[in-house]
């Protein structure tokens, strides 16, 4: 199937009920959204919503908060109702009785989308998210209209690091579930020098982009913050999907870059086709997993519409 051909797929499916121009995208003012909290049977969501349409849910990567998705909120919000929350245990969502895990995580999508009225809806996940969205689609197929992937962690095959990088982060991680590690931890991350320290240390283990964003983060890291983090990593590094006796029919669409450092383009693509049967496939080119930057509204309408 030819690039162009799949671009024109992908356009046309989600754009069924409005087509706006690339020229009114271009100006359009970003859609309003608000934020409130909802109490779920597992843990209070601090949630985004924007945008009038069928039910999107996006479910964040590592460390998300609210601040940094505002512009994909409002971009995919002109074609969607979107809703983003904080994972249980960041920002503003509390934490889980339980420890935390991805099918809590997915358990309380359902939950949400219960709260909301929404039979069916889509499913949108970007790195770490690749792996909730998965979980979700997994516990939820049959109410999930089509799942949207970017740059998705969904096999820890695809990780690009060393064997030794990946040995060293599994000893991290596990230094992580000591409370006495963790105590020396927090007050080392008291000093911007130490928080530096592990931005470097993570930048060479996991090719972790974006070291001003992640120091910032680290500055007010919590403990529940803290538990769902070590839970990450030790995911991110063993988890793989099994591939299913039949492929499913619902529409798969999966965007990224072919030269991402943190994640293998080919293999992550060979493991969403051995799980759909439709995978709307749109390439992109950049050096980088995360934008060096937060997006803006604007840079999305002009750059990432397709």
């Amino acid at each position: 199937m030819s690039q162009s051909f799949e671009t024109a797929q992908i356009i046309n499916e989600f754009l069924e009920e409005s087509n706006p121009t690339m020229e009114e995208l271009r100006h359009a003012l970003p859609p309003a959204h608000k934020t409130y909290l909802v109490n779920l049977p597992l843990c209070t969501l601090h949630v985004m919503e924007a945008g009038d349409g069928p039910p999107l849910i996006i479910v964040p990567a590592t460390i998300s908060e609210l601040e940094n998705w505002y512009a994909l909120v409002q971009f995919m919000a002109q074609w969607f109702r979107v809703y983003f929350f904080e994972l249980p245990g960041h920002g503003l969502s509390t934490p889980f009785a339980k420890p935390f895990s991805s099918d809590l995580v997915a358990e309380t999508v359902g939950h949400f989308a219960d709260s909301i009225g929404a039979q069916r809806f889509s499913l949108m996940g970007f790195s770490f998210g690749g792996i909730l969205a998965m979980k979700t689609f997994k516990l939820l197929e049959p109410r999930v209209e089509r799942i949207i992937l970017n740059a998705p962690c969904v096999t820890n095959r695809a990780l690009t690091t060393s064997p030794s990088n990946k040995r060293t982060a599994a000893l991290f991680v596990r230094l992580l579930k000591s409370n006495g590690f963790r105590f020396v931890l927090f007050g080392a991350l008291k000093r911007r020098s130490n928080r530096l320290l592990l931005v470097r240390f993570f930048q060479w283990v996991a090719k972790a982009e974006n070291p001003e964003i992640l120091e910032k983060k680290l500055s007010r890291i919590s403990h529940s913050m803290m538990d769902v983090i070590s839970y990450e990593l030790g995911e991110i590094l063993t988890l793989s999907f099994a591939h299913p006796m039949e492929k499913h029919s619902t529409p798969c669409y999966f965007a990224m870059s072919i030269h991402d450092p943190l994640l293998d383009f080919q293999t992550t693509h060979a493991e969403l086709q051995s799980h759909f049967e439709r995978v709307h496939l749109t390439r992109l080119y950049f050096p980088y997993h995360q934008a060096p930057k937060p997006l803006t509204f604007e840079q999305l309408n002009r750059d990432f519409r397709e």
